[in-house]
């Protein structure tokens, strides 16, 4: 039986590469071979640059809404800051 035509085009890389290709694609959480053909372009080091999704933690809400700190309640209670800053 014979085998369908591909449209992947097996690369061989070197193992240097690789591993920048395999850390790019985690940090922008984009595919290896969407990496790969942006890098072409422009290369890999620039493609992290545009599309790194930062790791650092998001604020919680309660951190978020204590900008908020001093409004008025419904209850007519002055809202206090969190212990959280």
């Amino acid at each position: 039986m014979k085998r369908a035509i591909s449209p992947i085009l097996p690369i061989p890389v070197d193992r240097d590469l690789k591993s920048m290709i395999e850390i790019a694609a985690g940090k922008t959480r984009l595919c290896q071979a969407d990496v790969m053909r942006s890098a072409l372009r422009v290369g890999v080091p620039e493609i992290v640059r545009r599309h790194e999704v930062r790791r650092s933690p998001r604020r919680s809400l309660v951190e978020y809404l204590d900008v908020f700190a001093g409004l008025v309640k419904p209850s007519r209670e002055r809202v206090s800051p969190s212990r959280f800053k």
